[in-house]
């Protein structure tokens, strides 16, 4: 009280001089003789409030405090304020502050998608596909309590705090640090004093509905801004005699033409109590900073050099009033000494916690970190982004308990699982295969332990079928037995020069079983055992215009085993700017036969299929290498197929057409429509240049070569023998779009075979 006596005085606030001279001259009787060690430097308390991106505004501020030599004693904070004052309560300068802010990749950060690289392989095509996602649990429908679980943001938390562990006492920080939440069960204000400073934090900023809330103990909590949105109180009553606030929040110049959309009445409605909580605290502010944010929103993240500025701009605009307050102090400036942030610290122990369906063991070894083990920060990164690249949890983050100095830290993993059943969908269009409806329902841990069944249908003109179960092998689980069924039914154009003669429909039909490894999340080599069945049954419009397609149905068997192995460090599954996509595989068919039933019976009749029996092998490579520089990305493929023997049709590859989902014998060859050309051998060359011209909107253009060869003999000869202008060549050129519905593209196309224009459209996440 006594030193905050002394500052009001030298502000000549005589009115609360008056009232503080009577409330305190009965202690100047008792205590004359301990004037002088009343007369102590009162403590300087920075409030920081919430507002979202606005809060990059508090490093501006922060930036001048450093600069007239003001050094808080005290730091209260919500929401973001709470993010940047436990930064700077931890010891990170203004200038470090301001490269956070620069450098961190918030798109990235404020969302859970995984860049393709983090993503197992076995996941990797189902990735970014549906737009809709329905988790089923305890059979109903249970819809997420935040659209982000905040994955992301909570392991660069765990990165900035490194090592701090869950037992910190946030009194003992270099400064004194207190952050705000509210818990939704009890409705109370929680002042975080200890604990876990990264799930303080990220439980001060869980804004409703967009982020999930935080479970501790019996409590589920959610920003702060709900209810105490300045912490001003709270600063006092850590010992703060003199406060600095830096109010980000909703605007007082505010009116009923401010609050037009849904969004903004929903936010408002969320942080009302807030809001008039943070005029009451604003009474009890020595010096309040309101930069003037404008036209910035809480989520413009992009902009957070801008907002800074801003800050930096409202804190110079009471730069003399601070640099007096600053002489008043008479203290040197000192930076706060940074918490020691060792290179790698000693693990004592491994725990999980919240599993209900997966055994402890899955993650403790699927990490790999072991009791014993001297690791660093990256270590436990890359360890939780291999578990959590896994499809069986949606998020996974941890904490440190401290044990005795020599002892260490027992890393403590906390887990979400997926839920055991989701069910998905998403439409799709294509000119070539029309519309449908690709739905996916997905059991996980039910079937067997550490399994996943997947069940996809595409309801569509050309319908698909797609089973999968996959069930996790061995300690560290690297190996998966893997059971699969395929089905599908196309009804395609017949090509010749270009034309249509008729159609022709192709039903497909494989099971099998085989293992599969995976050794890290973006390798995977296997071995299967099939059976495929085939059709192929010539519409009439086909069979009035093209004798040799005079028959009623062409069926095949094949019975062998595949090897294949895939790489795939891509960082998008539709759109990649870098990394390679490599498919290595070799099957040999051990029985193979064909029959065919004809319309009319004739005798030495060539049909435009053959019929065949015995074994043959095939073998094909396909390499893309993607790189990006300034807002270009190039991409170079090499593509090849070869087959021992006559395969017949249903063996042969497929080329033709743009299309973002294949099947494995069917490759695009930009200038042709889908399956236009067939062959039992090819090899190709494509490039493709795509600039970015909008944010998610590109200009694309590709131009690919090739032969193609009855026999792997006659396909070296054209490779050998024909000079490059006599390879089929071919290209496409146009817009492509990574919309929220999925994959837009629009294409115009040719080739040097028939000179003819083609177009091509596909909207939508294929099947």
């Amino acid at each position: 009280m006594r030193t905050r006596f002394i500052w009001l005085f030298n502000r000549f606030d005589f009115p609360r001089l008056l009232i503080l001279v009577l409330l305190v001259s009965p202690s100047f009787i008792v205590g004359a003789q301990q004037v002088d060690s009343a007369m102590v430097r009162p403590k300087v308390g920075l409030v920081l409030s919430g507002g979202g991106a606005k809060g990059f505004a508090h490093i501006g501020v922060i930036k001048v405090l450093e600069e007239v030599g003001i050094r808080p004693d005290i730091i209260t904070g919500t929401s973001m304020g709470s993010i940047i004052g436990s930064l700077y309560a931890l010891g990170y300068t203004a200038e470090e502050l301001t490269v956070i802010n620069e450098t961190a990749d918030w798109n990235y950060l404020l969302t859970d998608n995984e860049v393709l690289q983090k993503v197992a392989m076995e996941e990797k095509p189902e990735s970014r596909k549906y737009i809709f996602d329905i988790p089923i649990r305890e059979k109903k429908i249970n819809l997420p309590s935040g659209v982000i679980q905040g994955q992301h943001l909570e392991l660069k938390f765990a990165e900035l705090f490194w090592p701090l562990s869950s037992q910190e006492n946030f009194d003992s920080l270099p400064i004194p640090f207190h952050c705000m939440a509210v818990d939704v069960v009890s409705g109370k204000v929680i002042e975080h004093r200890s604990g876990d400073l990264a799930k303080a934090v990220r439980s001060s900023m869980a804004i409703p509905t967009v982020f999930a809330p935080v479970r501790m103990d019996s409590m589920l909590l959610v920003d702060g801004g709900v209810m105490r949105n300045f912490p001003v109180q709270e600063a006092i009553d850590m010992g703060a005699d003199i406060i600095i606030g830096v109010y980000v929040g909703f605007s007082e110049n505010i009116t009923a033409d401010d609050l037009g959309s849904l969004t903004s009445i929903l936010s408002r409605s969320i942080a009302l109590a807030g809001i008039v909580d943070a005029r009451a605290q604003n009474e009890n502010v020595d010096i309040l900073i309101t930069p003037d944010l404008g036209k910035y929103g809480s989520s413009d993240f992009v902009s957070g050099k801008e907002i800074q500025q801003l800050g930096e701009d409202a804190a110079r605009q009471q730069y003399n009033q601070l640099k007096a307050l600053a002489d008043q102090l008479n203290r040197p400036f000192q930076s706060v000494q940074k918490i020691p942030q060792p290179e790698k610290i000693l693990i004592s122990g491994v725990k999980v916690e919240n599993l209900q369906y997966l055994d402890d063991d899955y993650v403790i070894n699927k990490s790999g970190i072991q009791k014993g083990d001297s690791v660093s920060f990256k270590d436990i990164s890359n360890a939780i982004e291999y578990v959590h690249g896994s499809p069986y949890l949606s998020k996974l983050t941890y904490s440190l308990e401290k044990e005795d100095k020599d002892k260490g830290y027992v890393l403590v993993f906390y887990a979400i699982e997926n839920p055991r059943a989701m069910f998905r969908f998403t439409p799709h269009y294509d000119d070539e295969l029309g519309v449908g409806l690709v739905t996916n329902f997905t059991l996980r841990n039910i079937v067997l332990p550490s399994s996943r069944l997947l069940f996809t249908l595409d309801i569509a003109e050309n319908p698909g079928l797609k089973i999968e179960l996959n069930s996790l092998l061995g300690k560290k689980q690297h190996f998966a037995n893997h059971f699969f069924m395929n089905s599908y039914r196309y009804k395609l154009p017949l090509y010749t020069d270009g034309d249509q003669l008729g159609h022709y429909r192709l039903s497909y039909f494989d099971t099998g079983y085989g293992i599969h490894y995976n050794p890290g999340l973006n390798h995977q080599l296997g071995i299967n055992l099939y059976y495929k069945h085939n059709v192929v049954k010539p519409q009439p419009d086909l069979q009035n215009i093209y004798e040799q397609a005079a028959f009623e149905k062409h069926r095949t068997h094949d019975l062998g085993y595949e090897f294949f192995y895939r790489v795939n460090t891509t960082d998008d599954l539709y759109f990649p700017t870098r990394g390679i996509n490599l498919k290595l595989f070799f099957a040999h068919n051990l029985a193979s036969r064909s029959e065919m039933d004809e319309l009319i019976p004739r005798m030495d009749f060539e049909y435009f299929i053959s019929e065949r029996k015995g074994a043959y092998a095939t073998l094909m490579v396909d390499h893309n290498w993607y790189k990006s520089f300034g807002g270009f990305t190039y991409n170079f493929g090499v593509s090849a197929g070869l087959n021992t023997d006559d395969p017949g049709i249903t063996g042969y590859f497929v080329l033709g057409g743009e299309r973002f989902g294949n099947r494995k014998a069917y490759r695009n060859f930009a200038g042709f429509n889908l399956a236009e050309i067939y062959t039992p051998n090819y090899a190709m060359v494509r490039s493709n240049f795509r600039v970015q011209v909008l944010n998610g909107l590109y200009l694309s253009a590709t131009v690919n070569g090739g032969v193609a060869g009855e026999t792997y003999d006659d396909l070296f000869e054209e490779i050998t023998d024909n000079p490059l202008p006599e390879y089929i060549w071919g290209y496409t050129a146009g817009v492509k779009y990574d919309s929220l519905i999925g994959p837009v593209q629009l294409l115009m196309a040719g080739n040097n075979q028939d000179n003819k224009t083609r177009f091509q459209l596909s909207v939508g996440f294929p099947f």
